[in-house]
């Protein structure tokens, strides 16, 4: 009784670690040698129409920066940089609608039809673009998506998030070295 107890609680926990893991995107030029890349700058790209929650954009540009300089890229302020880093944040309402019907066909006889759930829950984005200044070309794309815990969670979604980023970015970085070699 005990194993199909533990067995249970293992289940539950490899499932619950499922839905509430963020999805990572990336995709990058493969012709590109990353190799050369030592200094980055930040390019604004929020647009004057869409209101911009500052603390997030600040939040975001500061976890980028810190992930970065802490795998040996230079921030570089003024003058020119191997390459400019871009984000973008987004957030909407999403609906996600599960039914429990417990497998039992009798159920339907004595009126009990499925059970309808329904959560509202909001899903945050970041989409980070790194391009090369010289032929103004995007040469690395990543996105992480999440659902987003609440304002008191922020920073560490972020910095999360942004870290899951930048391991992305290195394993890419691997990869087109050995396609290289």
């Amino acid at each position: 009784m005990r194993f199909i107890r533990v067995v249970g609680l293992l289940g539950v926990m490899l499932c619950a670690t499922a839905v509430f893991a963020s999805n990572v995107k990336t995709d990058y030029d493969r012709s590109f040698d990353f190799a050369r890349l030592r200094t980055f700058t930040f390019k604004s790209q929020w647009s004057t129409g869409t209101p911009v929650n500052g603390l997030v954009e600040s939040r975001i540009r500061e976890a980028l920066r810190r992930d970065l300089e802490s795998r040996g890229f230079r921030y570089q302020a003024d003058g020119p940089a191997d390459f400019v880093v871009v984000f973008y944040a987004n957030q909407r309402e999403r609906v996600a609608t599960d039914v429990v019907g417990y497998g039992m066909p009798y159920r339907w006889r004595w009126g009990w039809g499925p059970t309808f759930w329904t959560r509202y829950y909001t899903e945050g984005s970041v989409l980070v673009d790194f391009v090369d200044p010289v032929r103004n070309q995007l040469v690395w794309r990543g996105r992480v998506t999440d659902t987003v815990s609440g304002l008191d969670q922020s920073q560490k979604q972020i910095d999360k998030g942004v870290d899951q980023l930048v391991k992305h970015f290195e394993k890419d970085v691997r990869r087109s070295e050995k396609k290289e070699a």
